[in-house]
């Protein structure tokens, strides 16, 4: 067992150290394992700056039998997850997927339970409202019926409405989907998800969360989460959504990276004049299913180009 890895789980189960501080450690370059080294950590504690930031490591890992009793649940954690089929993937790890890395701050770590291959796949991110109107479920459900033909991962955030029927679509035609979470891994969130979790692993998915193991939610988690999602996707593909709403913040970090989006819309719905102008860069504004080639085009044509890679439809 690598002793980084058991590291970083062993400080995760301490009180009052969380995601920040993980975060501040690696920003700092700092090795896990630092902390459960008498010598190195009395370096650390030289630092004002750290001693103040790490306070509560300090604190809870005072004495050699803390550091051993602390670095066995550690372990224990590590055993846990390896027989559930949850990979601790650092930003340095072959596996850790490429597209992260365009984000300007990619997540140091991931969780991901399940198959990780299905994070080397061409994806689309579907992503779209919990509240969902008839016109937003047949959107859903048209893309769901195209993806035979796209043959594509599909990557959502296992919410209820779009996400869930995007997830299910997927699963429906034998393909894999990412449900990114904005949770901690061994949260069930949203309740009553615990069987497409399942369903989703079974079907050769992943679920994908950067966040410490048992994070509850909250609305900033949701917005970086977005950022994740956005990534994930070669396209991206917003169904049902406001310019105020989580959507859009996937939406503005797709733009941001330069993405491919695909603006959609039914024949019975407004035009889609009311898109702000700055997330209007590298996309497609289409009506369902009269314009169906031109979507379907445009979205494996944002498959196969390169990052900041007009594509051309």
């Amino acid at each position: 067992m690598d002793k980084e890895h058991v590291s970083f789980l062993a400080l995760c189960d301490l009180r009052g150290v969380g995601f920040e501080t993980l975060r501040k450690i690696s920003s700092e370059r700092i090795k896990y394992s630092s902390f459960f080294d008498l010598e190195e950590r009395s370096e650390l504690a030289k630092i004002a700056s750290l001693q103040t930031s790490f306070a509560k490591i300090f604190e809870h890992l005072s004495t050699r039998t803390a550091c051993s009793d602390a670095f066995d649940e550690g372990r224990r954690k590590l055993d846990y997850f390896e027989r559930r089929g949850v990979s601790l993937i650092f930003r340095t790890d072959e596996r850790y997927p490429k597209r992260l890395l365009d984000l300007y701050d990619p997540p140091h770590w991931i969780f991901v339970e399940g198959h990780v291959e299905a994070l080397r796949g061409k994806a689309v991110a579907a992503i779209g409202s919990r509240k969902v109107s008839p016109n937003g479920k047949w959107l859903a459900t048209y893309f769901g019926y195209c993806l035979k033909e796209l043959n594509v991962v599909t990557v959502s955030g296992l919410a209820e409405g779009i996400d869930q029927i995007v997830h299910r679509a997927s699963l429906a035609a034998g393909l894999p989907t990412i449900a990114v979470l904005g949770t901690g891994i061994l949260l069930n969130y949203p309740k009553g998800s615990e069987s497409l979790r399942q369903e989703i692993i079974d079907g050769g998915g992943c679920i994908v969360t950067e966040y410490l193991p048992n994070d509850s939610f909250s609305a900033r988690n949701f917005v970086r989460r977005n950022r994740i999602q956005a990534a994930l996707g070669h396209v991206v593909y917003p169904i049902e959504w406001g310019v105020k709403s989580g959507t859009a913040h996937t939406v503005k970090f797709a733009s941001d990276l330069s993405r491919p989006i695909v603006y959609v819309r039914t024949p019975m719905q407004a035009e889609l004049d009311w898109i702000p102008s700055d997330l209007q860069r590298n996309c497609i504004r289409v009506t369902l299913p009269r314009e169906h080639d031109r979507f379907v085009q445009f979205i494996n044509n944002g498959l196969t180009s390169e990052p900041d890679q007009k594509v051309l439809f």
